[in-house]
């Protein structure tokens, strides 16, 4: 699994969002006027009631949606105004981890692992030796071999974990990672998590679990209406 690059001469901003609104044609306003930054190492939550806003935040990160108003960076790029051909690249710097995980049934965890090397141009052995290192970094090197629906729902995280890390991803946006999950398996996934943080990764996490958000007292980021209402390190949330 290819490192993400460190920062240069300490702490870089590698998400900001400058005055962002997102309308949409039925009339919702899930964003309004929302300034964010998030420099490279952080580990911060994304919290708020449902319909806040958090996945509008996120589906604007990956450039599934565009701004109403404002602007929106990731690692050095205007999304906005990036080209179609620029889209596929973005999203090899920014892996997703979903609360369904979304995994191909038919295909085996190395092969789901594997599967977004081959499609982008990497060798059989290249994509083989990086899905190894994905797979052993999550402790799945044993069940490389099975199918999805032989795993548990903790194994099925760990390897959509570690298929969005096989690209070396230097952001990882995980969305309700540990919803689907029994509070013993959310705190191996969170665990997991945290170990990719030190490793260099920077991790913004959507989620509504207060109970993992006070333990850990990291950066919050709290939205209510389409608002940022709360942004501080070591914070609480209080659901």
């Amino acid at each position: 699994m290819v490192r993400p690059e460190a920062s240069k001469g300490g702490s870089a901003e590698l998400i900001t969002l400058d005055a962002v609104s997102k309308h949409y044609p039925n009339g919702t306003e899930a964003l309004r006027d929302v300034d964010l930054r998030i420099e490279a190492g952080d580990f911060c939550f994304l919290v708020g009631s449902s319909g806040a806003g958090k996945s509008t935040v996120i589906r604007l990160l990956i450039r599934e949606e565009l701004p109403s108003s404002g602007r929106v960076w990731v690692d050095g790029q205007d999304v906005a105004r990036m080209r179609r051909s620029q889209v596929p690249r973005l999203r090899r710097r920014v892996g997703v981890v979903f609360q369904d995980f979304k995994l191909l049934p038919r295909k085996t965890v190395g092969e789901n692992v594997g599967f977004a090397l081959l499609v982008t141009g990497h060798s059989n052995e290249e994509a083989r030796e990086e899905t190894e290192r994905a797979l052993a970094l999550v402790g799945l090197s044993q069940r490389r071999d099975h199918f999805p629906d032989q795993l548990s729902g903790g194994e099925q995280q760990r390897t959509a974990i570690a298929r969005a890390l096989v690209n070396g991803p230097r952001i990882l946006i995980a969305d309700e990672p540990t919803g689907n999950l029994d509070p013993v398996t959310s705190w191996e996934i969170i665990k997991l998590l945290l170990r990719v943080n030190d490793l260099g990764t920077t991790l913004v996490i959507a989620t509504h679990n207060a109970e993992i958000v006070n333990a850990l007292r990291k950066r919050v980021i709290h939205l209510d209406h389409g608002n940022v209402v709360r942004d501080e390190r070591e914070g609480l949330y209080a659901a």
